[in-house]
């Protein structure tokens, strides 16, 4: 029987694992992800920015989950990441996604609790989970020359009060905790407050998600993993793959026809997704 959201998190946690969230906003990418979860027989999550999904399409990306759902039967979900407003939410949803992360973090805690509730309220009437953010995490999806200490500030760290208060009174299903994480990769690695996110995870019974997930090491994660995180962010990595290979194909392969020259990039970024599966100890968990 197929599992839905809920249960493949629920089947996560209490298996002491998680499930690795990949971006992607391109068929090659995507590719690259399936033939992982294919080889390693691992569940996996496809996630879109509002950005990468207006430029796949969020229907599009539905079809090619499902086709990939329905040849394999290995549980491949799709999460909307970091959509500041609730038309994206919405509609991402009512395109097929199975889940939706609502980002108010950017406004104060009142705006964004009010934001989250409506969202929850409309969303698990459609059975989807929803994910909210308190404190925002900083960085961006890409390789960053300074150091992650610029990038930290421990006031902006989720406390165990607010998360408590925030997911009883919104009643979202996941949380992404800020506790030291950043997206994007930096000359240093961050250092996750693993003693606080034991902290939260006694007060509340979400599931938790960890952004960052490409300069996180591993130990950290698994750490991570150990005190509730199910689903792990991981987009920078896959980017500098894609990128980076793709400019010594280009420089060496004369091919014009695109399934020719892409077979190394797709290989490249499909390598990244394998060691993060790995990481996350989803591998034989489908």
């Amino acid at each position: 029987m197929e599992l839905n959201a809920k249960q493949i998190l629920a089947k996560a946690k209490t298996g002491g694992y998680a499930v690795g969230a990949f971006n992607a906003a391109n068929w090659e990418t995507l590719k690259a992800i399936f033939n992982a979860a294919e080889k390693l027989h691992s569940p996996a999550i496809i996630e879109t920015s509002p950005g990468e999904t207006d430029y796949l399409g969020a229907e599009n990306l539905v079809c090619l989950v499902d086709n990939f759902r329905a040849r394999t039967g290995i549980p491949i979900l799709i999460n909307l990441d970091h959509a500041l407003e609730t038309a994206k939410v919405y509609h991402a949803a009512k395109a097929g996604y199975d889940l939706l992360h609502y980002d108010g973090s950017k406004l104060s805690f009142e705006v964004n609790l009010k934001h989250a509730k409506e969202v929850v309220s409309r969303l698990h009437r459609q059975n989807k989970l929803v994910e909210v953010e308190i404190n925002h995490i900083t960085g961006g999806s890409e390789a960053h020359r300074g150091s992650i200490k610029s990038m930290q500030n421990q006031a902006d760290y989720t406390t165990p009060d607010q998360a408590k208060m925030f997911m009883a009174e919104s009643g979202a299903d996941i949380l992404a905790v800020s506790i030291g994480n950043v997206h994007g990769i930096y000359r240093d690695t961050p250092k996750l407050d693993i003693k606080r996110l034991k902290q939260i995870a006694a007060g509340v019974s979400c599931f938790f998600s960890l952004h960052g997930g490409s300069g996180i090491p591993a130990g950290q994660v698994r750490a991570a993993i150990k005190h509730g995180v199910v689903k792990v962010n991981v987009n920078t990595e896959l980017r500098l793959a894609f990128r980076d290979t793709l400019a010594k194909v280009i420089k060496t392969n004369k091919e014009a026809a695109v399934y020719k020259f892409m077979p190394d990039v797709i290989s490249a970024v499909q390598k990244v997704v394998e060691t993060k599966m790995k990481m996350c100890g989803s591998v034989n968990k489908k």
